[in-house]
C-alpha cells in the first residue's frame, strides 16, 4: 500500500484529550506520590503522575525514568537511573533562549 502524499487525501480525525491539561497544572512537591513510597516493598507508581525530581512531565523520558527508578529501587540493583540533563545552566542554551525570546 502506498502512503498518501497529497494533502487533499489526508484523513484527520480530531480527538479530545480531556485530562491532558492536568499535567501542566500548578503543583508543589508532594502533590504526586513518590515512585517507591516509604515502606513499599512490592509496588511502585509509574508514569506522569508520580514524582520524579528535576524532570519534566509529558515526555517519554519521564515515564521511562520512573520505571527505572521503580525497578532499580525494588530489586536492589547496582544500576543508576539515567540522569536528567539539566540544560538550564548550560550557557549555550541560555544564550539561544535569550535570542529566541528577543525576536
Amino acid at each position: 500500500m502506498r502512503p498518501v502524499t497529497e494533502a487533499g487525501k489526508a484523513n484527520c480525525i480530531p480527538v479530545a484529550m480531556p485530562f491532558v491539561d492536568s499535567l501542566f497544572m500548578p503543583r508543589t512537591i508532594g502533590d504526586r506520590p513518590d515512585v517507591i513510597p516509604e515502606g513499599a516493598t512490592n509496588f511502585a507508581f509509574l508514569g506522569q503522575f508520580s514524582e520524579a525530581p528535576k524532570d519534566c512531565v509529558f515526555t517519554v523520558e519521564y515515564s521511562v525514568r520512573t520505571a527505572q527508578m521503580a525497578v532499580y529501587g525494588l530489586f536492589d540493583t547496582d544500576k543508576e537511573v539515567h540522569p536528567m540533563y539539566d540544560s538550564a545552566h548550560n550557557p549555550r542554551y541560555l544564550v539561544a533562549a535569550l535570542k529566541a525570546i528577543s525576536r
